[in-house]
């Protein structure tokens, strides 16, 4: 019972977090309270452990916003991800070359993800930020993983049809374009990156 009690208690907080970052990264204690269905006194306990560990910051007017610590895990779980550590010298000299926005995805879990991310000098800015998820079916990263690493994307998938042709096409030609099918307004160009042969992200 203990057990599980305490597992109840970490989804809680995580649960917690994910309001706080809804509310746009800023919210009070109640009105946390009702989003979560949970009384004060429990939410303000669980931020109080939240507050432990930096994960959330409380404000001069008594509001709760998200801390520097989720920052300094998210940049522990960047670091251990080789692609990110190797392509990022990359990414900076293309950006700074080009002016275009360069970003890094990989697959984690089954899904696709932005790993990581170089503003160019443009004024675009419609490109996805760190962390977000990447649909496969209708972008040319998914298409380069469908016909490089279909395994790796299994749960990304949502049953939406991808021609076979537009993947057999990517593979054969080595990169993939992507013109506001995924974001509007926006052709994204997206080359794999192997290593001895594997698909470790694309660029």
């Amino acid at each position: 019972g203990t057990a599980m009690g305490r597992s109840g208690t970490v989804l809680k907080a995580f649960k917690l977090l994910d309001a706080i970052s809804r509310k746009g990264g800023r919210a009070s204690l109640s009105d946390l309270a009702t989003t979560m269905g949970m009384p004060k006194p429990t939410v303000h306990r669980l931020l109080g452990s939240l507050l432990a560990f930096d994960f959330v910051e409380r404000f001069e007017d008594g509001s709760y916003g998200l801390g520097i610590g989720l920052i300094r895990l998210g940049l522990g779980a960047q670091k251990v991800t080789p692609v990110v550590r190797i392509a990022r010298p990359s990414l900076e000299r293309a950006a700074r070359e080009f002016g275009e926005t360069f970003f890094a995805v990989g697959a984690r879990g089954g899904r696709l993800f932005v790993l990581d991310k170089v503003e160019g000098t443009g004024v675009l800015r419609a490109t996805p930020n760190v962390g977000e998820e990447v649909a496969v079916e209708n972008t040319a990263s998914g298409r380069l993983y469908l016909g490089l690493a279909a395994d790796q994307v299994n749960a990304g998938l949502t049953g939406e049809k991808v021609e076979s042709d537009a993947v057999k096409r990517a593979v054969k030609r080595g990169y993939d374009i992507n013109e506001g099918e995924w974001l509007t307004g926006v052709t994204v160009v997206a080359a794999p990156v192997m290593v001895q042969g594997e698909l470790v992200g694309c660029i």
